[in-house]
């Protein structure tokens, strides 16, 4: 065995470091971390009737907590339309609870959506309630089909990250079908701002400044307009300036549809199609801007023909940072055909509905619906996207 005598053991030691320093200097840095990873199946039920687990949404209190919330189907025949189920995980979504009850549905009501909203250390609910009795449908037989009317709003809270809910009572404006597919916001104003979308295809936001009371602004002009047919909005603050709004809506345009505000949503430019957003009205896409200023599209990559079997089977996105153009679409799931099961028959191997939350910056816990009988949740990192 050879000794290293102490005289020696310096310009040894010296020369390791130059050589760590020069091959730090000299060799490619570490990949971008840009991608997905650490997939995890939230709930998978291969039974249930009407249209299956669908419709999820999810917010994270930190990088290791986060629950989601979804619509549970309810009968055969019925869609849109269900009981509102939740899980959390502790863990990074590795593990994930065991489903509880958000919202049951009984004799008289159902329910039709849910969001998700975090306000400081509080989580709050948002559903949209249904009647299981209606005369109104052509079928004669006096039950709800799809979900529609939705009847009321009602609010659900909670203060240990998800992990169990109370009621929460608000007040909302009188608006035909009020839905909320997309995340609420703070205003610069210290308000929150609501999108939602409403009979007619009236888009708009509502305002509150306690989280209690709501109230209406102003609404988009041309939702309804042939080409467009706008719904299910989502907001965020443009990278323009903090004092403007900018909204993506689905349409049945092509491209989805952006419209802006600078009165915090209390008038808005008219929906003008955007040539870099797909939509062909396949499926609501989500839109948000990170806290490095960068926007966020996730959506369901078009087809030509919205009554194609497979035309909510692949999830791309996109990204864009102030003053760039967007990116090229990248794929972020497209789950396999080995998996699929839909008993239901609506939904088989969709991929769809996708909904986020930022954990840290640049960094995004992403949920949504696999062939109508799984709830997925995946990690995005867009933090070194272009």
């Amino acid at each position: 065995m050879a000794v290293v005598t102490r005289g020696r053991a310096w310009p040894v030691l010296l020369t390791a470091l130059v050589l760590t320093v020069l091959s730090g200097l000299l060799l490619p840095g570490p990949a971008s971390a840009e991608g997905v990873s650490g997939e995890s199946t939230v709930y998978t039920n291969t039974v249930t009737g009407g249209d299956g687990p669908r419709t999820p949404d999810i917010i994270s209190t930190s990088a290791n907590n986060a629950v989601v919330a979804w619509r549970e189907g309810l009968r055969p025949g019925n869609h849109d339309m269900g009981y509102i189920r939740y899980a959390y995980t502790t863990d990074g979504g590795a593990n994930w609870s065991r489903p509880q009850t958000l919202a049951q549905e009984t004799s008289d009501y159902a329910w039709h959506y849910v969001i998700l909203y975090q306000a400081g250390s509080e989580l709050f609910a948002y559903m949209g309630r249904t009647p299981i009795v209606d005369t109104s449908e052509n079928d004669g037989d006096s039950w709800n089909k799809d979900g529609l009317p939705i009847s009321t709003t009602v609010v659900k809270r909670s203060t240990d990250e998800g992990h169990t809910w109370q009621d929460y009572p608000a007040t909302f404006p009188n608006i035909g079908n009020l839905v909320f597919a997309g995340r609420p916001l703070k205003l610069a104003n210290g308000k929150h701002a609501i999108p939602y979308w409403a009979t007619g295809r009236e888009n708009g936001v509502l305002t509150s400044s306690d989280l209690k009371t709501w109230t209406k602004e102003g609404t988009v002009p041309g939702g309804n307009a042939d080409g467009i047919k706008a719904g299910e909005p989502q907001i965020a603050v443009s990278q323009d300036g903090t004092n403007k709004l900018v909204m993506v809506a689905r349409s049945e345009n092509a491209n989805a549809v952006t419209a802006e505000s600078s009165t915090d949503g209390a008038s808005w430019t008219p929906f003008d199609p955007d040539a870099a957003l797909p939509s062909q009205n396949t499926s609501k896409g989500y839109f948000t801007k990170d806290s490095n200023g960068k926007y966020l599209y996730i959506y369901n990559s078009p087809v030509a023909d919205s009554s194609a079997a497979d035309y909510r089977d692949v999830l791309n996105y996109k990204t864009r940072r102030p003053g760039a153009a967007w990116s090229a679409a990248k794929l972020f799931a497209n789950g396999s055909s080995n998996d699929e099961v839909d008993t239901a028959g609506t939904g088989r191997g969709w991929d769809t509905y996708a909904m986020a939350d930022e954990y840290a910056p640049g960094k995004f816990y992403v949920v949504w619906e696999f062939d109508t009988t799984r709830i997925k949740v995946n990690k995005l990192d867009i933090s070194d996207a272009p």
